[in-house]
């Protein structure tokens, strides 16, 4: 299988990083499924073999292959044998238009609020620590995942909000930061980005784009803050306006 982008590279090692006690396979398979689902690991990408994720994530060769089994039955992954055989991510369909309003639809205004509260002040903690610590090849790379404001594609628009917001995470140098903005993404993420159906917003969005890698370039950390909670704070206003439009 052809493999695809591997973006961010510190948020895949923090995938990859060793797990804990508890509930290893479950645990190695809520990873690595939070790590599909948000777009870190690549839709054709070669997962390790078995022994070699055991090693990384410093579980026993059977727990990495149950959470693979696991993830199979999911549809996540699919497992080819022989020559140029191995483990490969499935990445499934963005979620449609018509999925996504159902969801909202089953959404509180608390809840929505709620969730989109953890979001932001996690996000806006990451940018303030990303300007802080990133050095030049970081910021070409995230100078690298700005689009055009006249870029027409929705679904281009929203991968590449998810892989900014992502790289930054990676940027904190910290593995449960970058894993818990994973989470956040593979839960919450496609919604938050249902605005960028609207070009008005997504002109807004590539401005604070900029100003966000601007401030992390000239290591001002409370721009960079200051940027991902405005930024946010619009999102979850027209994403209220979008559940109140709801039948």
């Amino acid at each position: 299988m052809a493999t695809v982008r591997r973006p961010a590279t510190r948020a895949r090692s923090a995938i990859f990083a060793p797990i804990g006690d508890e509930g290893r396979a479950v645990r190695v398979e809520n990873r690595l499924a939070e790590a599909i689902r948000s777009g870190v690991l690549a839709d054709g990408e070669r997962l390790p073999s078995e022994p070699e994720l055991a090693a990384m994530l410093g579980v026993a060769t059977v727990t990495a292959r149950e959470a693979l089994v696991a993830l199979r039955a999911q549809g996540l992954v699919t497992t080819t044998r022989g020559r140029g055989g191995g483990s490969f991510v499935t990445r499934p369909e963005p979620t449609g238009e018509a999925e996504l309003g159902s969801r909202l639809a089953s959404m509180s205004r608390v809840e929505l609020r709620d969730r989109g509260t953890i979001y932001g002040v996690i996000l806006a903690g990451c940018a303030e620590l990303a300007a802080e610590r990133a050095d030049a090849t970081d910021v070409e790379g995230l100078h690298g995942l700005l689009l055009d404001p006249a870029e027409p594609d929705i679904g281009l628009w929203r991968h590449a909000d998810s892989e900014l917001y992502l790289s930054i995470a990676a940027l904190t140098q910290s593995a449960r930061m970058t894993r818990e903005v994973v989470r956040l993404e593979a839960d919450f993420g496609a919604l938050l980005r249902l605005p960028l159906s609207d070009p008005a917003f997504r002109t807004h969005t590539a401005s604070r784009h900029r100003a966000l890698v601007a401030a992390i370039e000239a290591h001002a950390p409370d721009e960079a803050r200051h940027c991902v909670r405005a930024h946010v704070a619009d999102a979850l206003e027209r994403l209220a306006d979008l559940h109140a439009a709801v039948p």
